[in-house]
């Protein structure tokens, strides 16, 4: 059984991870959690809040559940999968908070995020409730899914690294397993930063190919630019790999990337989902 949890805003994007997610997970028994959070009306100080404001919260919890029902409604009628169950949650608090307090509540082994980015770097790309919640979120998978993305399972998966930290193999475990799940072999891009590898840099590789040694997998290594976001455009150009994967550490290439400023003339159109592997257990 695999926990998928979902926040949504009630967005186009949101419902287009939903469908992408119902796809990619259609052979595997799976209950989606579909999670929507909302801001509610609060006391200053500990001033008690006032009738108004509590008439307020109580149209948002309606709402947003209302919202959620309807939501449920739409992707029980599209997807029939008897694998795939459903359940709402709405909850008045902070995203990320909330995120972090299901995960352990509800045992979740990948959240699914809509995302509405369009051409720019990849700050722009993810948007900024993404990128906070890539960068607060560092024990579970997370799967970004463009509005762009085609609902296919993907026929090769990326995973780019700079081999410069040893991997932790349990974090990488949805990897492995998606691309099990969907026959597609891994293209391990090596992201240079120096001409040859160091001798930790080979020992992590060796690590890493004996974890892929099951697996169909290539490698094949991608010069160092001035700005990472170049990765991205070298991964649209391998017209096979329609999945990007990354591990978020500290220092690593994807906090890198998130930490790069908007540089118009390096735009992109980045039309493929993008899962952000875990660092910890």
């Amino acid at each position: 059984m695999k926990n998928i949890l979902v926040p949504t805003d009630f967005s186009k994007s949101a419902f287009h991870a939903l469908r992408y997610s119902t796809e990619l997970l259609k052979d595997k028994k799976c209950d989606f959690f579909l999670l929507n959070v909302y801001e509610r009306s609060k006391g200053f100080n500990n001033i008690p809040i006032d009738t108004e404001n509590q008439r307020h919260s109580d149209k948002l919890r309606e709402l947003s559940k209302n919202r959620l029902n309807a939501i449920h409604g739409k992707i029980k009628k599209e997807n029939k999968n008897s694998k795939h169950s459903y359940r709402c949650i709405s909850e008045p608090d902070d995203l990320i908070y909330t995120l972090h307090s299901k995960i352990d509540e509800l045992n979740i082994d990948m959240i699914v995020l809509g995302n509405r980015g369009e051409k720019s770097s990849i700050p722009v790309f993810l948007g900024s409730t993404v990128s906070e919640t890539l960068k607060s979120i560092k024990k579970c998978p997370i799967l970004v899914v463009p509005k762009g993305a085609e609902l296919t399972i993907p026929k090769e998966i990326g995973f780019a690294t700079d081999f410069k930290k040893p991997f932790n193999f349990k974090g990488l475990d949805s990897l492995r397993s998606l691309a099990h799940m969907s026959d597609a072999p891994i293209r391990i891009i090596h992201i240079d930063e120096e001409e040859k590898l160091d001798l930790d840099q080979k020992n992590n590789l060796d690590s890493l190919v004996t974890y892929f040694n099951t697996m169909a997998y290539t490698i094949e290594r991608i010069p160092n630019f001035i700005s990472k976001t170049k990765i991205i455009q070298l991964f649209l150009e391998k017209a096979d790999t329609n999945m990007i994967s990354m591990v978020y550490n500290e220092h690593g290439p994807l906090e890198k990337m998130l930490r790069e400023p908007v540089v118009e003339k390096m735009a992109v159109q980045i039309d493929m989902p993008f899962l952000v592997l875990p660092d910890t257990d």
